[in-house]
Parts: C-alpha cells; structure tokens; sequence
C-alpha cells in the first residue's frame, strides 16, 4: 500500500525568527561590545608614580561615582515604571522623563554641594624636556691591578687595568676610560 496522498517528501514548516528577536540580538551584542570597549578605554591605567594620569574612572573618581549613581537610579526608576500593574500618571514615557528629569537635577545639585568638590584638580605634568637630566657619579677607581674585583657595601664592581684602556662595570652601567701608559 502507498503513503497517504500528499505526505510523501513533506517536512514540518520551521518559521523563521521574528525580525524582532533578531534585532534584539543584534542591539544586546553592539551594546555589550560598545561597553567593554568603552570601559576598557576609562579605566586605562596612567603612568605609575604619576598622579591624575590615565583613563576619566582613574582621574575623576569622584565624578564617575556620581555618574554611574545616576544612571543607575535613572535604569531603576525605568524599570520600576515599565513593570508597574497600573498605568501611571504621564504614560510610561512621561513618567520615565520625568524621573530622569528629576534625577539629573539632583545629581547636579549634589555635583555643586559635595565637600571638597566632585572635581579633582591635578598638578600640570612636566613634559619629557623639562625634566633636568640627572648625572651618575663614578665612584668606582679607574685603576686597580690586573684582574681584581672590588666590593664595596651592596654595589658590586669590576675594574680592570690594561696599558690603553680602563674598564669599570657598576650595576648595570658601564664606563670605560682611556688612560695612557707611562
């Protein structure tokens, strides 16, 4: 006997996503690559021993907790909002600005009355010419007997003597003299 008329070669119809749980997809994944990126780029690390150097979250602390205190107050009161059983007053987007409104203005309210100022003001940095350079004194002899080692305290130093030529190594510098014979 045959299969039944018009089932042979069939599949079960899969539908395609709905566009919008693609588009979901795709705006989750940007923002969640735009905000790593984002906050790798705030948090970069400054030159060590220097202060106020680095990304905004490492120069303003003070401004970043601010911020982030306020967008998290703004999220929540959205989130409150969208989730409530009774319809609010102003529509849901009325009431989300207005919070958000309200919020910002009293961030910046806190901004101008925070002891000793939400703002961090560093000391100008000196550029790279502006730094004197610095001179090694050699305390190390420049003549001393042929293959003899001289130590003195920590610092460890090789000198040795030929009729041209002196050769002094200290730590990690070395210095050659050229003394005449005779």
């Amino acid at each position: 006997m045959s299969p039944a008329r018009g089932t042979r070669g069939r599949q079960q119809f899969v539908p395609a996503r709905p566009r919008a749980e693609v588009l979901t997809a795709v705006a989750v994944s940007a923002t969640i690559v735009i905000g790593t990126a984002l906050l790798v780029w705030l948090m970069r690390p400054g030159q060590v021993g220097v202060p106020g150097g680095g990304g905004l979250l490492n120069r303003q602390p003070r401004m970043t907790m601010l911020v982030v205190l306020t967008a998290a107050i703004i999220g929540g009161w959205a989130l409150y909002v969208v989730r409530r059983r009774r319809p609010p007053r102003f529509g849901t987007q009325g009431s989300i600005a207005i919070g958000s409104a309200i919020t910002v203005v009293l961030a910046v309210v806190a901004g101008i009355f925070w002891p000793g100022g939400v703002i961090r003001h560093w000391p100008k940095q000196p550029k790279v010419a502006d730094v004197p350079a610095t001179s090694v004194p050699s305390s190390a002899p420049t003549t001393a007997k042929t293959g003899t080692t001289a130590k003195s305290g920590t610092t460890s130093s090789t000198a040795t003597s030929a009729t041209t030529g002196t050769t002094v190594k200290t730590g990690s510098t070395v210095t050659t003299t050229t003394v005449k014979a005779g």
